[in-house]
Formats: structure tokens, sequence, C-alpha cells
């Protein structure tokens, strides 16, 4: 699979969009749930979303929504096909199966290599201003790093809003605040705007 410019789509090619968390429970998987909604309700995109992670998670909300066996290798659910436990075969398949938006939650940065990051069109990097969350000694260098060099967008749901607000004064990338969404299947006015924005 070839690589692409950041924010360069092939004519005739689904848009692939990473998503990856500064650390794990930032919010990824919420994130890419709620913008594949959004993609497919709002837009009208047909889109699928590939686990690309180790937690096991689309495989069990992807049993509670549908009734379907946990061992299932994809959940349609509100007409988005959710892949758990996916790799690069997956992807080749969806690309060749006509979807126009591609989502892939890659979990925690820590656990990527980068290279595959680097065949997305668009990463978006989930970080965290809970306390509990920022102190690891290197953990705010190695995402700001990543992202300030790549062009990422950065975008935080958890956490003071006034250390988001202090951060984007004194340092880049500025984070984007998330608004807040209970529920991931359900795309409200606050998020279709935000959608807008950044997708």
């Amino acid at each position: 699979m070839a690589y692409f410019r950041k924010g360069e789509r092939p004519a005739g090619k689904p848009r692939i969009i990473g998503v990856t968390g500064a650390g794990r429970a930032v919010g990824t998987t919420h994130l890419c749930v709620l913008a594949a909604n959004y993609l497919c309700s709002v837009c009208g995109r047909r889109t699928a979303v590939l686990e690309w992670n180790s937690h096991g998670d689309f495989a069990r909300f992807g049993s509670v929504c549908t009734g379907f066996s946990a061992a299932e290798s994809r959940y349609p659910i509100q007409e988005v096909d959710f892949y758990p436990g996916s790799a690069g075969s997956v992807l080749a398949d969806c690309i060749s199966q006509g979807y126009e938006e591609i989502l892939i939650d890659f979990g925690s940065l820590a656990e990527q290599d980068g290279q595959e990051l680097r065949r997305c069109h668009r990463v978006l990097l989930v970080v965290s201003f809970s306390e509990w969350q920022m102190g690891a000694p290197g953990k705010t260098e190695v995402w700001e790093e990543c992202a300030a060099g790549n062009g990422w967008l950065c975008l935080a749901a958890f956490g003071s809003e006034e250390s988001r607000i202090r951060w984007n004064k004194r340092r880049r990338p500025p984070v984007l605040r998330i608004p807040l969404s209970e529920d991931a299947f359900t795309v409200t006015g606050p998020v279709m705007e935000f959608m807008r924005r950044i997708l």
C-alpha cells in the first residue's frame, strides 16, 4: 500500500483517518465511534472502523449492540461497520469494498511503531489534561513531538479546561476540546459543528 502525504486523498479511494491516544483511557475509541457516526449519519458516507489494537473493546460493544457472537469479524451498528482486532489485510479488504471513510482506532501511541500512522490521510491524537495522566516522565514530550512533527490534530475530552487553555498559550501544537458526548452513537448539534471543523 502506498504512503500518502498529509491530507492527500487519491481520487476514488477512501479517506483513512487514524485515531490514537497519548495514553490509555483518554477517549480514543469514543472519538472513533462518534466520528464514524457523524460521517455516516450526517455526511452520508459509507464508513468502516477498524480496531488496530489489542484492547478487545469492539468485540465487547459489538456483541452487546447486535446480539451477535463476540467472535464475529464485523459488527454493523447504525449503518457503520466495525471490525474488531483488525490488521493490515482487513484494511486492504475495506479499501477494495468501496468504503468512503475508514477510521482506525490505534489505541495508545506507545503501542504503535508509527509506520501505520503514516498511511493515514489524517491523524487525530487524543490527549488528556487529567492530572493523573499528565505526570509520567517523558510522556508529554513524546506525543508533543510526534504531533508537531507530523501535523497531527490534537484533541482532549478529559481534564482541566484551565490546563488546556494554559497549554495552548505556551506550547504547541494547540489542543482542541472535544464537546461532551455521553453517547458515542448520538450526534448532537455541538458534535456536528465540531466534526465539521476537524474532518
